[in-house]
């Protein structure tokens, strides 16, 4: 196997490779300074030990620009962050850590753990594509993960894929976590209508509007790939209780999402005291959008209703933790999503 020499490597050394890999940014080296601070060493420290890793051709050193990996030292840098990732996914899946807590304890099992225990601890976590904040776990040969991700709005019905990342905050992060759906969850598109998606999760299936689809990244999947778990369209509502047609489901979903897509997206100044939205549009133009951004009213934030004044203007928001008053004429402009 590729890693066979990974466990005459230092800890040191490992450390070195792991965070080169983590600080870079697309093919640029890492600055030293970076790279000291991150690991509290002196830029001295780092400076020689870039060197020798260049020595030992792990690492490529360019004096003022910073430390690259060679393909060897990539390769060895992938089989730590597979441990790392790898032990991650297990803690928080299967003993219930918080996933802080998690890569705490990673940092330390990845540079004890040799090849055969990470095969078979990939092997009993079902080969996850992802740990539980979407970064992608590195294949057995030591080489970088390569998976596309497209949006999930972009499958089609009957197409499935494994969650890479959801891209939201908030009360919408929280409906996806509290319905399963999370980073490694596999889904398949049941239907989609309108502004409307279906998806089944596992074995359950819960509906999304476009703009929550949108912003959750997967893993396109194949038949190989497919889980026990994710059931075809049609038997999966066959083996409900009550069976009905997948047609009749898909007519029922469209009504629903169609219901849902005339009173969902409505103007700020329509909440009612106590109801809460998310910013969908900003429709003001030049300096009052800007003022409106600035105050932190942007696509994706949360906005509530605190109170009214008697006659109706102005209204209370709470945006981000702080209190913002506006003109009816002005939060009018705002389109929300209601969180229900």
């Amino acid at each position: 196997m590729g890693g066979s020499n990974f466990s005459v490597i230092s800890e040191s050394v490992q450390m070195y490779l792991v965070t080169i890999i983590r600080l870079r940014v697309g093919n640029q080296p890492v600055p030293l300074s970076l790279l000291a601070d991150s690991l509290s060493i002196s830029p001295v420290s780092v400076n020689e030990m870039c060197r020798k890793l260049q020595d030992q051709g792990l690492v490529v050193y360019r004096p003022y620009k910073g430390a690259s990996l060679t393909e060897k030292g990539e390769q060895q840098a992938c089989f730590i962050l597979r441990r790392h990732r790898l032990w991650e996914v297990f803690l928080v899946d299967k003993l219930d850590y918080s996933y802080e807590e998690a890569h705490e304890i990673a940092c330390i099992l990845e540079h004890a753990t040799p090849n055969h225990l990470a095969d078979r601890l990939d092997g009993f976590l079902e080969y996850p594509a992802v740990n539980f904040v979407g970064e992608l776990i590195p294949r057995s040969d030591g080489q970088p993960p390569t998976r596309p991700a497209i949006s999930l709005a972009a499958l089609s019905p009957g197409q499935q894929g494994r969650v890479i990342r959801c891209e939201l905050e908030g009360a919408p992060q929280s409906f996806l976590a509290e319905h399963g759906i999370s980073p490694g969850v596999w889904v398949q598109v049941v239907a989609m209508a309108g502004e409307g998606v279906l998806i089944q999760a596992g074995k359950i299936h819960v509906s999304l509007v476009q703009s929550l689809a949108e912003a959750i990244q997967v893993e396109p999947g194949s038949s190989i790939d497919k889980p026990d778990e994710i059931l075809p369209v049609e038997q999966s509502f066959e083996n409900e209780t009550n069976p009905i047609k997948v047609q009749e489901i898909k007519e029922v979903i469209k009504m629903r999402d169609n219901e849902q897509a005339a009173v969902q997206h409505v103007p700020l100044n329509k909440l009612n005291v106590g109801q809460r939205g998310i910013v969908v549009s900003v429709g003001s133009k030049g300096p009052v959008k800007r003022r409106m951004m600035d105050m932190g009213l942007v696509p994706g934030s949360e906005v509530s209703v605190l109170r009214v004044a008697p006659l109706g203007d102005p209204i209370e928001f709470r945006v981000k933790g702080y209190s913002l008053s506006l003109r009816k004429s002005e939060a009018k402009d705002i389109i929300v999503e209601v969180v229900r």
